[in-house]
């Protein structure tokens, strides 16, 4: 597997200003945060955590475009049996 050294730099320099970041506010906020305030934080590092993902690769955005298309090809299957009253388990097993 290849490690992209620009991508790990810039993720180790953002998880480097995270830290910093937290013990700031840890220490500025010990013992004084609301729920309110507790939320908003776990939400601002969702937010950030979020903005750090490179996206899917290829590969996945192929394999997950393959799982959709077999999903909806049964999901149309599974239709017309219905519509035509037929009952049969064997029909949706899996590569079937």
């Amino acid at each position: 597997m290849v490690i992209d050294k620009k991508l790990y730099r810039e993720a180790l320099q953002h998880y480097r200003h995270w830290n910093e970041a937290e013990l700031i506010d840890s220490i500025r906020n010990a013992g004084q945060l609301t729920p309110e305030e507790g939320w908003r934080q776990y939400v601002d590092l969702w937010e950030f955590c979020v903005n750090l993902n490179p996206g899917a690769g290829e590969g996945q955005r192929m394999m997950k475009l393959e799982n959709l298309i077999e999903y909806y090809s049964r999901v149309q299957k599974f239709e017309q049996l219905r519509q035509d009253g037929t009952k049969t388990k064997s029909t949706f097993k899996r590569g079937g």
